[in-house]
């Protein structure tokens, strides 16, 4: 089921980003507040800040609905009451966005599946250990599959928004500790309204 999911979510953004009719560049201000839990005792206690960037893509599909995906780097993990947990991705989404008018704004509400792929990871306490992804009891799980939701408003270029992501996977190896993702984040996303100008003032820079 994880594999095809994979699967499915490659596939959408690979064809999005090839047919995307639409650019942005996203950044924003992350929360991590992922769920921990050791021995059965769930110990989440605050939250992570982070920053996430990144480019997204659109494919209209309708007058009011659009195939959104993109790649964004992005802050997670958790923090528990022992230790702080960063864990940084590439985030890979595919959403499903619906567009309605307000007065001069549109407002937004989108949803959809992601794949996370995780390129660092710490353990914090009084010491800091680095990481590393991999099978073994010490390692982290490097892919992560969740859901996201989000909701918004736009004004002309301008796009504002609040997202959560729930992650699905618990990304530890280890003996009875449960690690999943739970991220909320705000960011704002400017979208550029001629992608043949765009493209054409990148090259002139090479």
């Amino acid at each position: 089921m994880k594999k095809h999911l994979l699967i499915l979510c490659l596939a959408c953004i690979g064809i999005s980003a090839a047919n995307a009719q639409v650019l942005g560049l996203k950044g924003g201000l992350s929360f991590a507040k992922g769920r921990y839990v050791l021995y059965e005792v769930e110990s989440s206690t605050g939250s992570l800040f982070g920053v996430n960037t990144g480019i997204v893509g659109e494919v209209p599909l309708s007058d009011a609905l659009s195939l959104g995906s993109g790649i964004c780097l992005i802050k997670k993990g958790t923090k528990s009451d022992v230790y702080k947990i960063p864990v940084r991705y590439l985030e890979f989404p595919i959403n499903f966005i619906y567009r309605a008018d307000f007065v001069s704004w549109k407002l937004f509400a989108q949803a959809g599946p992601y794949v996370g792929v995780g390129i660092s990871a710490k353990k914090k306490s009084n010491v800091t250990d680095k990481i590393k992804f991999g099978p073994e009891a010490s390692e982290y799980k490097r892919m992560d599959v969740g859901i996201n939701i989000g909701c918004g408003f736009e004004i002309n270029t301008l796009q504002i928004g609040v997202n959560y992501g729930y992650g699905l996977i618990n990304i530890s190896h280890a003996y009875r500790e449960v690690i999943r993702n739970r991220v909320f984040s705000v960011s704002a996303v400017y979208y550029i309204e001629d992608l043949g100008d765009f493209f054409s003032s990148i090259g002139e820079l090479f």
